[in-house]
């Protein structure tokens, strides 16, 4: 079944023309729970979360005092894998809109504490353009029963999702995902995978993959899609930052036509709890942007933070959903980018992205 709002925009709070959203973010969390399936149940603790490693300091609350360690390590404390408060949120989109955001993509899964009724209500006293993500995430964090369920069963449920909405106010999604790898893949990720291309195919809505942490992960995913009959031009690999760290790796991406995500804007620390990497710091992805636009991919080009823990939040000493606007944009000025450049990276690309086929 196409799309209803094939040429638009789909917002928690309804359709809207692409020439509406404005600067956006195009992967973030306003409320996410990665306890809601307890690490003693998940197969392989793929997220690297197990309390019994941390011992008391699991329980204390986020403070001054352990404000670092949450950063450099935020599966250590309890409090940062329950970003649950809608005041909270409001408070963090309130900063993000004085600072000029304008609309921001959340893509909690399905099952990790997506919330739809939240986020419209988030939207509309801030006045910030929420899109809604829908799918599912990495197999430990899959909701019961899915892995007993068949691709077209799988598809069946996120096209509901996309045509009829959720909740009693039947809000809806627009865009698939994230849609969650690990690596070497899961087969019920694989599987996952191929419905959610499936429902890229039917709807014309764009997908975007979260990928395993292997350097071989995103052209996996890629070629994933392209075996399952779906659009690379419609796909957006994220965390690149944390997945490949060479021109020649970009550039092998960019040849597929999908949209190449940074979006760890803000996470400045060398460390990274959960693979043997140098982090990239805000200055290496710009120059690797400026690198990417050099060989004519501006178009392909996607940034955001991926805020999923309460530490990254200003009132808890972060930099909040605002850095890329008040401390990202100018180095890119610095770095010679013209305003043409940086509002295509910012809202061009997300409107051409988001935009329904």
């Amino acid at each position: 079944m196409p799309h209803a709002d094939r040429g638009r925009i789909v917002t928690v709070r309804g359709a809207i023309a692409p020439d509406a959203l404005g600067s956006t973010l195009m992967h973030e969390h306003l409320k996410i729970d990665f306890l809601a399936v307890p690490a003693e149940e998940q197969p392989s603790h793929a997220l690297a979360f197990q309390p019994e490693s941390f011992g008391q300091r699991w329980h204390e609350p986020l403070s001054p005092h352990n404000a670092y360690e949450a950063r450099r390590n935020s599966y250590s404390l309890k409090a940062t894998l329950q970003m649950v408060d809608e005041d909270q949120a409001v408070a963090a989109m309130d900063e993000y809109r004085a600072a000029g955001g304008q609309a921001l993509v959340e893509l909690t899964p399905i099952g990790v504490g997506r919330d739809p009724a939240l986020l419209r209500r988030v939207s509309e006293r801030t006045g910030v353009h929420v899109v809604m993500g829908t799918g599912y995430y990495v197999n430990d964090l899959h909701p019961p029963g899915l892995a007993e369920k068949s691709e077209a069963a799988i598809a069946d449920a996120i096209l509901a999702d996309i045509h009829e909405g959720t909740g009693a106010d039947r809000i809806r999604p627009g865009i698939i995902g994230e849609i969650g790898l690990v690596w070497p893949v899961h087969p019920v990720e694989e599987r996952v995978l191929r419905a959610a291309v499936r429902c890229q195919r039917e709807t014309g809505m764009l997908l975007t993959i979260h990928p395993g942490r292997d350097t071989a992960a995103p052209m996996d995913a890629i070629r994933i899609v392209e075996k399952a009959g779906g659009d690379p031009t419609r796909t957006i690999i994220c965390h690149l930052d944390r997945t490949i760290f060479t021109d020649a790796a970009f550039l092998e991406l960019a040849n597929t036509g999908c949209y190449l995500e940074q979006d760890l804007f803000g996470l400045e620390s060398s460390y990274y709890p959960l693979s043997d990497i140098d982090m990239p710091n805000d200055a290496m992805r710009l120059n690797r942007i400026l690198m990417l636009m050099e060989r004519g991919y501006l178009a392909q080009v996607i940034i955001s933070e991926d805020i999923d823990n309460i530490s990254r939040h200003t009132a808890f000493g972060g930099e909040g959903y605002h850095h890329i606007l008040t401390r990202v944009v100018p180095v890119m000025r610095r770095k010679g980018m013209s305003e043409a450049e940086i509002n295509q990276i910012l809202i061009g690309n997300p409107r051409q992205a988001l935009t329904i086929l």
